[in-house]
């Protein structure tokens, strides 16, 4: 079981643990993309998305550079870690690129938009990672400190995003952290595997 799951038999938590990577793309992923795009479309009239791009449609091959450097890393760090290298790994990176673009896009972006409209912009943003948090707790069956954890990471990312206004960037750290978090995908139990 991946490290960040609570068993399945905890005491007053009914259910499955997620242990399969398509557990974590139905369960989490789709969750999230949701999001981000119900949020989009409700914040489609304020358009917050051009103006946090303006850095990567004026210089791509920055962020692209730096992606790209980021999969260096990835690489030197897979081929000395114990875990070694399976095909689903390449998978793994893809899924952890999606959700780190559809995260930021939901709770970084369109969520305290909108949220904004009724509240002091802080307190959108409290409220954006508590939502962002409280998802990972059902989504993945989190401990409760992890979704602490993922609280504070949110407001440190949300931080990055007020004082840089580029989504692009917060993107590319969210997907640094949430490899080095999550280096593989969750393990299936020994009774599963073929």
């Amino acid at each position: 079981m991946g490290r960040l799951q609570r068993d399945a038999t905890v005491t007053g938590f009914n259910g499955t643990a997620v242990t399969r990577f398509t557990q974590v793309l139905y369960r989490h992923g789709l969750m999230m993309g949701a999001a981000a795009l119900v949020f989009g479309l409700l914040s489609l009239e304020s358009g917050p998305l051009w103006p946090s791009l303006t850095g990567f449609l004026e210089n791509p091959g920055k962020y692209i550079g730096a992606l790209l450097g980021i999969l260096v890393f990835i690489g030197v760090y897979v081929h000395f870690s114990k875990a070694g290298r399976q095909p689903q790994h390449v998978w793994w990176l893809v899924y952890l690129l999606y959700i780190s673009v559809v995260e930021e896009l939901a709770f970084r972006l369109f969520l305290p938009d909108l949220a904004s409209i009724w509240m002091t912009p802080f307190a959108a943003i409290i409220l954006s990672n508590l939502i962002f948090a409280g998802l990972h707790y059902v989504t993945l069956r989190w401990k409760l400190a992890n979704c602490i954890f993922t609280f504070f990471g949110g407001i440190g990312l949300s931080r990055l995003f007020e004082f840089s206004g580029d989504l692009a960037l917060v993107v590319l750290a969210h997907f640094l952290v949430t490899f080095l978090n999550t280096p593989r995908p969750p393990d299936r139990p020994v009774q599963d595997r073929t």
